[in-house]
């Protein structure tokens, strides 16, 4: 008995170390001694968040489906061994959360700018046991298993780097970057790269993920940073006394800020703050009419507002996890000059039998509804609704007010009577639009008319040496990572003297020239971030001098392409790399570029350019 007691106490002081046990630490006084409930009050809410169509989940406490950092399968083996349990990624250090993706109305996501607020264990440096983790899984690897000769077990590998440190703030932002090199992906999920972001403010650590949302991920981690170290949570617009002056004056953002959040909703549940979907396109929306139009929601487009007498601002729900599929919603809007939803959809209801339910009564309520929308198997199911009028706005409900379970609705109320703005109002916002398409970007070049000389240089792309693509698919993102086989999608190579560095990521080619002394675009005086101008892109968009990208987008280590040698990137795109610079050409198209030290010329050919044939 003795002998296993001193073996066990070995053992504990392998694990454990040489390490003295630390005093419990004293209480927190700054917001590491708050609960999950107040702490969730510095997280960054919709108002917060850059721009339109966000969607921004808010959690005080644990949400089991949302750590930071890219999803892993928990049904996978990750290797190398122990690379599963990322120091990051522990749901029972998550304090708040406030999760959001920009919603584009064809493929779903269109981007992810997310932030968490963590607590650290005694005695443990999450900051540093992430970058540790970073360093020792540069390569980790979901792994499938096969069913058989039909089924192969295969493998999805993700490369890590990290990132040198920067600030945010005044506070030290260590950043870790993330690119999924699986082989099967959708166009829909946008780039490969993500980053975590890691800062510690006091007790505290703010993690912060995004996935093609640089500037407004910057933003809302910056923002709860400044909250944090101020020990100042986010504060609504609200006066101890009731008002009853129209709000329409107010800004789209302003009127956000009046939204419940996390601390509305019991502990655990996740409320959803969102904004409607803005995109390039028309959508006619729902073609019903008389009776299957719904006055104040249009069921089939991306927005309910599609050719209705209002404009949504902002809706925000509570999302259930139990066992009712309801989630209580209630959406903010303005009317248009002139016109009545709620009026409309009283006839409305009366002409077409829908039956009208009991509204509560809600102090400074000037006008309300409640109707009950009965299902039609074809295109409706059964809901009621609750539309209210309050100081000059429209509150629509769902289900109807005297059918919700949680206090949303009446806390958006209570938060609308005593709304108060210091300034004055610059509203109401018009309807926010979609990026202009033909807009040019930063540093366009434009292409010259075809001519035989730039013909002829084009033409010599495509008798080069057609070297094999597999040696190219290797790279280091950084200047210090191994390098690591990158999905088909990408290409790594420089020129033997290493003054030019591309890499290829599905339909444009990135090459970066640091010496060059080529004429550069200037960094736009409206851009926020990062403007790295000794980069080119070419490819679907068009030729661009100058880049806006955080992160490097040329990858620092890559296999030299020779002399003489050709690189096929994709079915109709090659370029070929000389002495006196890279020649590249989109055969489809009849352009291309050369580069070099020295010159960033476009060029267009005639019709007498003619493909290279040859096979890969």
């Amino acid at each position: 008995m003795r002998a296993r007691w001193l073996a066990a106490a070995a053992a504990a002081l392998v694990v454990g170390g040489c390490t003295h046990t630390a005093a419990p630490p004293a209480p927190d006084p700054g917001p590491g001694g708050q609960s999950n409930e107040q702490l969730s009050r510095f997280l960054p809410t919709l108002a917060d968040y850059p721009g339109p169509s966000w969607d921004v989940e808010l959690t005080a406490g644990a949400d089991s489906g949302r750590v930071p950092g890219p999803y892993l399968d928990p049904n996978l083996t990750v290797e190398p061994a122990g690379c599963s349990d990322i120091p990051f990624r522990r749901t029972d250090l998550v304090a708040a959360s406030a999760h959001g993706v920009v919603q584009n109305g064809i493929a779903g996501n269109a981007g992810e700018a997310s932030v968490w607020i963590l607590r650290e264990h005694p005695g443990v440096d999450l900051i540093a046991d992430s970058v540790a983790w970073a360093k020792r899984c540069r390569e980790y690897r979901e792994s499938l298993p096969g069913t058989g000769p039909a089924d192969r077990a295969d493998s999805d590998p993700t490369a890590v780097s990290v990132l040198p440190p920067t600030r945010l703030d005044g506070v030290e932002v260590r950043q870790i970057h993330f690119t999924d090199n699986r082989a099967h992906r959708y166009q829909g999920e946008g780039t490969r790269e993500s980053v975590v972001s890691l800062a510690r403010v006091g007790s505290l650590i703010v993690a912060g993920y995004r996935h093609d949302r640089d500037q407004e991920a910057a933003a809302v981690l910056s923002q709860t940073i400044r909250r944090l170290a101020a020990a100042k949570p986010a504060s609504k617009p609200l006066a101890d006394k009731a008002d009853t002056s129209p709000l329409t004056t107010r800004t789209d953002k302003e009127l956000q800020r009046l939204l419940p959040t996390a601390a509305a909703v019991p502990a655990g549940a996740t409320l959803l703050q969102s904004s409607p979907i803005v995109r390039e396109g028309t959508d006619d929306g729902e073609k019903n009419s008389a009776c299957g139009r719904v006055p104040f929601e249009d069921a089939v487009g991306w927005r309910p507002d599609l050719n209705r007498d209002f404009r949504q601002i902002a809706s925000v729900s509570e999302k259930r996890t139990d066992a009712n599929p309801d989630n209580d919603t209630v959406s903010l809007g303005i009317e248009h000059p002139g016109t009545s939803v709620i009026d409309e959809t009283a006839k409305w209801a009366n002409d077409c039998a829908f039956p009208s339910l009991p509204t509560p009564q809600l102090e400074g309520i000037n006008d309300a509804i409640s109707v009950h929308i009965k299902g039609d198997p074809r295109s409706r199911t059964d809901y009621t609704a609750t539309l209210m009028r309050m100081r000059g706005m429209l509150l629509i409900t769902k289900p109807a007010l005297s059918l919700q379970h949680s206090p949303l609705a009446k806390k958006m109320v209570d938060n609308l009577r005593h709304a108060h703005f210091d300034t004055p109002g610059t509203g109401p916002d018009p309807a926010p639009q979609p990026p202009d398409p033909t807009r040019p970007l930063p540093g366009s070049i434009a292409f010259p008319p075809p001519n035989i000389e730039a013909t002829t240089k084009l033409a010599r792309v495509g008798q080069g040496t057609l070297v094999d693509p597999e040696t190219y698919h290797v790279g280091g993102y950084l200047p210090d990572d191994s390098p690591t086989r990158s999905s088909e999608d990408y290409l790594h190579f420089r020129s033997p003297t290493g003054a030019i560095a591309c890499t290829w990521r599905k339909y444009t080619l990135f090459c970066d020239t640091p010496q060059g002394t080529y004429p550069r675009t200037p960094k736009p005086t409206d851009l926020q971030g990062r403007w790295q101008d000794s980069v080119i892109d070419f490819g679907w968009a068009g030729l661009h001098s100058g880049i806006a990208a955080e992160e490097p987008i040329v990858y620092a280590v890559s296999n030299v392409l020779p002399y003489g040698s050709t690189i096929r990137l994709q079915e109709g795109t090659e370029c070929l790399m000389e002495p006196d610079g890279l020649t590249c050409v989109d055969y489809n198209k009849q352009v291309g570029l050369h580069l070099s030290r020295t010159d960033l010329t476009p060029l267009s050919a005639t019709v007498a350019l003619t493909a290279d044939t040859r096979p890969s």
